[in-house]
């Protein structure tokens, strides 16, 4: 049985709104996405030279580099350098390779003066070279001295390269280390993206539906977003593997109505806290009924033990009082 093809006929979607791939057509642009590209593009435009943009693992940090690439017009000459591990000697024959040149030299010279004939020429086309470093918390502090290096091609009005970090909150502390302070004191434009509220968690699944083609059929109640909100803790990446597992506990009892219920199953399934038999239709391990009974069961259960403890010391005090009672007085009474 393919699965997520019968998912997405149930639902009546194109393709399925929450896979954890970057793809661009799915950018919901809440107001920390928005701020966060409009920033990129300030610094583009004003030729600061130094970008960085960091944030959380799955906050959507390579979705909005993919977005700008988009975004940006002929002006822009770029590469995505999707090296993190990079050597340093590598570093220039990276670049020039993903601008499309193939390196006329082996030594760092003759790359460095290819590189600089290459953005010089397109600065004569009225045209900006611009490269992206993604996940730059990885690079090593040699090779991001050497992308400092690269910041000196300039005239006298402006830079004439312009470098964006992306990266984890890593990268802050990386590059606060005394040896690169000096490419620290270059970066002109820094934001930190921020994970997701509740309420942005609400229009970011919205608007994935939206995008994959649902016509407002499928509801996700309030419940149902806050315990997705509360998991991911306004991760995307984690709001998406919530959310496609939440849908998929709806496709199984056959409703577009995805309430907290649904919504805690799936989560559970992720963490294996679920068994796979469980999660497609069999019973609860607890009903609510079967909850309260238990409890009512196991209250009674310390009433016996204390009522018999009880007993016992009251039992065992007559007893004693007994046996210090003579017997001759007990005769008497008698």
């Amino acid at each position: 049985m393919n699965v997520s093809s019968i998912y997405r006929d149930f639902f009546g979607l194109r393709e399925k709104p929450y896979n954890v791939t970057p793809d661009p057509k799915f950018l919901c642009l809440t107001e920390k996405h928005q701020e966060a590209l409009d920033h990129l593009v300030y610094g583009l435009e004003q030729k600061i030279g130094f970008l960085m943009l960091v944030g959380e693992v799955g906050a959507g940090k390579t979705m909005i580099c993919r977005a700008l690439l988009e975004k940006l017009d002929e002006r822009y000459i770029t590469a995505l350098i999707l090296h993190p591990f990079l050597a340093e000697e590598d570093l220039l024959a990276n670049i020039l390779q993903d601008l499309g040149l193939s390196p006329r030299g082996r030594s760092k010279r003759e790359m460095l003066d290819q590189l600089n004939g290459f953005i010089l020429d397109r600065k004569a086309e009225g045209k900006t070279v611009v490269l992206i470093f993604d996940e730059s918390q990885n690079l090593s502090p040699e090779v991001l001295e050497e992308i400092r290096i690269l910041s000196n091609l300039e005239t006298d009005q402006e830079k004439l390269i312009q470098i964006i970090l992306i990266g984890q909150k890593e990268l802050e502390a990386k590059l606060a280390r005394k040896e690169l302070r000096q490419l620290n004191q270059r970066i002109g434009v820094r934001y930190y993206l921020y994970p997701l509220n509740r309420r942005e968690t609400e229009r970011y699944l919205n608007h994935r539906l939206l995008v994959a083609g649902d016509t407002g059929s499928i509801q996700f109640t309030r419940g149902a977003i806050r315990e997705i909100n509360a998991f991911s803790r306004g991760i995307p990446r984690l709001i998406n593997l919530a959310a496609d597992r939440a849908l998929l506990a709806g496709y199984v009892q056959e409703t577009k109505a995805i309430t907290r219920k649904m919504a805690r199953k799936g989560i559970a399934s992720l963490s294996g806290r679920l068994e796979a038999g469980n999660f497609w239709g069999g019973k609860e391990a607890l009903s609510p009924v079967s909850l309260v009974v238990m409890v009512l069961i196991v209250i009674g259960g310390f009433m016996v033990l204390w009522l018999g403890s009880e007993y016992l010391n009251w039992w065992g005090t007559a007893n004693k009082i007994v046996q210090i009672i003579p017997a001759g007085f007990i005769q008497e009474q008698v």
